[in-house]
């Protein structure tokens, strides 16, 4: 009688995930069981330093105390009713909202790619209320919004519009930091603009930065047209850049602000703040969900704001993306031929290499690092916001073992 194999646990789960889960991931070869702080555990108990929170959803880390008890005070008295009624953990989830980013009112939703494509359906909305023909919406050639219809119209990255046939038309992509282009764009579409949409930083196009006088042009050009400029802020809101929001780095505010990822530490959660000037556009009917904003999500997400703005979390970001910068800078003269750049953003962090980052990512996965690469070419850099300076030693001395072990020079 043949001896019977023991199948691992992460065995099991693979087998089934391939057999039972569409295929449209490419996915690395671990499934995680359990995190506490800035660690996860995979199934067959080994220990990783999350520096990719989830692609900047858990930016508190796994397993927060205030976080966890906020969700089960709330789940032993209610998940969803539906906005038919009125709820407490919405409207004071929306109150919080505005208190610190800026005036006007909220619509919530369940994720980036749902904020985004509200943010367009307003902006549309208000250039027809207005009685604008043929309306353009201008938005990045490195930009990504989403991957539904109206979001991958938006996206400027061709490689996520191609194979879907014929999109949404009434874009126009500029070229990121180009402000020749920029206003080439607004005098060519002029009397047609329905609004801009822009990451401050570009994080799916290698973690970008998109420069204050650019923003600043943008702002001044959409203001008189009397069009929304509309940050997307999924990636870098709630504290990553080490303000709440991104744009509080500048000396202006947006009309529309979507978020997503760390507003819900990880449950499923969107929001878009639409400023006064714009908040009456979305009358009822005009558009909706079925689960954003329910009671459970709203109550999470009330608690990430208050946990993020009553501990020193936001005040400590600024030292720590100093010191990672520092190590990361040294690894740079180490290894020149291999380290382009070093750029970002507070814990918003891209390490632009010569090569292609997929051996790079998976070796430091081997040894205990989580990362994640982005265009190819960058390292995305996102750990906790809460991390502390011995785990960002450690993780940059991983990563230059690595380069070691890869012979880089």
């Amino acid at each position: 009688m043949a001896n019977s194999i023991t199948k691992t646990k992460f065995q099991e789960i693979k087998e089934k995930t391939e057999k039972f889960i569409v295929g449209n991931y490419s996915r690395h070869e671990i499934s995680f069981e359990y995190g506490v702080g800035e660690y996860l555990f995979d199934s067959e108990g080994k220990q990783y330093l999350d520096f990719q929170s989830g692609i900047a959803v858990t930016n508190l880390g796994h397993s927060e105390a205030d976080i966890i008890a906020a969700l089960q005070e709330q789940a032993d008295k209610l998940f969803h009713t539906s906005n038919l009624f009125y709820s407490k953990e919405q409207a004071e989830l929306a109150e919080t909202l505005i208190a610190h980013s800026f005036p006007g009112k909220v619509f919530f939703c369940n994720s980036g790619t749902e904020a985004n494509e509200a943010a367009f359906k307003l902006a549309r909305k208000h250039s027809v209320k207005k009685g604008i023909s043929n309306p353009i919406i201008l938005a990045l050639k490195g930009s990504f919004h989403g991957r539904s219809t109206g979001a991958m119209s938006m996206t400027g990255q061709e490689k996520v519009r191609q194979g879907f046939g014929d999109l949404v038309s009434g874009f126009h992509f500029i070229q990121e930091n180009d402000i020749e282009d920029l206003e080439k764009a607004f005098s060519k579409h002029s009397g047609h603009i329905a609004g801009m949409i822009v990451e401050p930083i570009l994080g799916e196009f290698g973690v970008l930065p998109i420069r204050e006088e650019f923003l600043k042009r943008a702002r001044e050009l959409t203001a008189s047209e009397g069009a929304p400029l509309i940050f997307d802020e999924i990636q870098t809101g709630m504290g990553r850049t080490g303000k709440l929001f991104c744009f509080q780095h500048y000396s202006f505010t947006p009309d529309i602000m979507t978020l997503a990822k760390g507003l819900g530490s990880g449950f499923p959660m969107g929001a878009v703040i639409i400023g006064e000037k714009f908040s009456n556009v979305l009358e009822p009917g005009s558009h909706g969900t079925t689960f954003g904003g329910n009671h459970l999500a709203a109550k999470i997400g009330y608690e990430t704001i208050r946990v993020l703005k009553t501990r020193d979390i936001l005040n400590n970001v600024p030292a720590l993306s100093e010191f990672f910068f520092k190590r990361l800078k040294m690894l740079q003269l180490k290894f020149p031929e291999t380290i382009r750049e070093v750029r970002g953003i507070g814990l918003h962090i891209g390490v632009e290499l010569t090569i292609p980052v997929k051996s790079i990512i998976k070796k430091c996965l081997e040894n205990g690092l989580i990362l994640n690469g982005t265009n190819e070419k960058v390292i995305r850099i996102l750990p906790p916001l809460n991390i502390g300076i011995e785990r960002i030693d450690e993780a940059v001395s991983i990563i230059e073992k690595v380069f070691e072990g890869e012979n880089l020079k």
